[in-house]
């Protein structure tokens, strides 16, 4: 291919490559992507062993690449054009309806899926009190009249049913997807932007709960609900899509409940201490979703003024922060456990110190199919 101005095409390209790396250099250099929700690489520290080892290099790679000139144009450019060629998908998310960002299908390799379910059956035969398991479908298995018409399956009805085989008669199993399947309006349960539960599938799985130990639930008259704009969740982050709209998250509030939140973490020697379920704080910061509980912590503890004397033990993951304030209607003393970062003993072990009326796992289902660390429950 001949250029009729190769002199002017030779500068053009040199004028783009010099450009960039003036922006790059001249340009500050952002520390948090409000996009990717995430910490961006920092400048690497060079060092012999880094040379030797090679880690420089890699370092040196994500940086450059976390700092390029423009990045969130360009990565909004890239995912637009995979839509416009045909393909479903912008890396691991779906592009469904309506706006709908989906979690891509869970990896069909099961052994994780069971070896996390054989821990939780031995950890429940162990116990002298109940135990339940809420095992939560991903978005696509459920809202799936959103879904692109070409789409990979979702295995989780098959994946619940295995874990249900496996738990047997140790546990009370809550069956999560065959609630959520038969609702009205399932486009409800989940956000469009975001693989977490709704408050409103929150407030679902509540009931099944009640339902489940045969106990009235709060009706959703008691709460006033307040409405909060402009959420983008975990599945915009990782899409580039970045002219989806946003979501909305509902916060709801029972004013006659009282209660004391204390966070505990490992790396903190005093707890934070809020009063009210909430908080609000977050709904200023590109990730809101942490107005639940704070966010990811080794332990919660939550005091209030429930009209019952029981204490209940959650193990789970962040399924469980929207349940929360529904399950402080029910228990005078709730622990909430994540076995990501709860480390300085077992769950078995604190048991023995902090006696509880009641056990409950919120687990998504990915959590459960990629997740290695119940080991710490015994």
């Amino acid at each position: 291919m001949q250029f009729r101005h190769p002199r002017a095409v030779a500068l053009l390209f040199a004028g783009v490559l010099i450009g960039t790396q003036a922006a790059f250099w001249l340009l500050p250099h952002r520390s948090f992507s409000q996009n990717e929700k995430r910490v961006l690489a920092q400048k690497p520290v060079i060092s012999a062993e880094g040379i030797a080892d090679g880690s420089l290099f890699q370092d040196v790679e994500r940086y450059l690449s976390d700092h390029f000139p423009g990045r969130d144009g360009w990565v909004g450019v890239n995912a637009y054009l995979e839509q416009a060629e045909g393909r479903g998908a912008a890396g691991s998310i779906i592009s469904g309806a309506d706006g709908w960002l989906f979690p891509a299908p869970l990896s069909d390799d099961r052994q994780i899926l069971q070896d996390n379910m054989q821990a939780i059956t031995a950890f429940a035969q162990a116990q002298s009190v109940p135990v339940y398991l809420m095992a939560i479908p991903t978005a696509g298995a459920v809202v799936e009249d959103k879904l692109p018409a070409l789409h990979l399956d979702y295995p989780d009805a098959d994946m619940l049913e295995q874990a249900r085989r496996i738990a047997g008669d140790s546990l009370q199993w809550l069956d999560v997807m065959e609630d959520f399947s038969a609702a009205e309006e399932r486009d409800k349960l989940y956000y469009r932007t975001d693989h977490h539960w709704t408050t409103e599938g929150a407030y679902r799985a509540y009931c099944l709960l009640m339902q489940e130990m045969r106990e009235p639930a709060v009706s959703r008259d008691a709460f006033s609900v307040e409405r909060v704009s402009d959420f983008y969740g975990t599945s915009y982050s990782k899409s580039g899509l970045w002219l989806t709209p946003p979501d909305e998250i509902e916060l709801w509030t029972d004013p006659d409940l009282q209660a004391v939140i204390s966070v505990h973490d490992g790396n903190r020697r005093e707890p934070i201490v809020q009063q009210g379920m909430l908080f609000r704080e977050y709904l200023s910061e590109a990730d809101k979703y942490p107005v639940f509980l704070s966010g990811n912590h080794a332990r919660i503890h939550i005091e209030t003024n429930a009209d019952s004397d029981k204490r209940l033990l959650v193990v789970k993951d962040s399924y469980a922060h929207a349940l929360a304030p529904f399950l402080a209607e029910e228990y005078r003393t709730i622990d909430l456990i994540d076995l990501r970062y709860f480390k300085r003993q077992t769950v078995s072990d604190w048991m023995q110190e902090h006696p509880v009326d009641e056990v409950l796992f919120v687990y998504g289902l990915s959590s459960l199919a990629e997740d290695k660390n119940l080991q710490w429950l015994a």
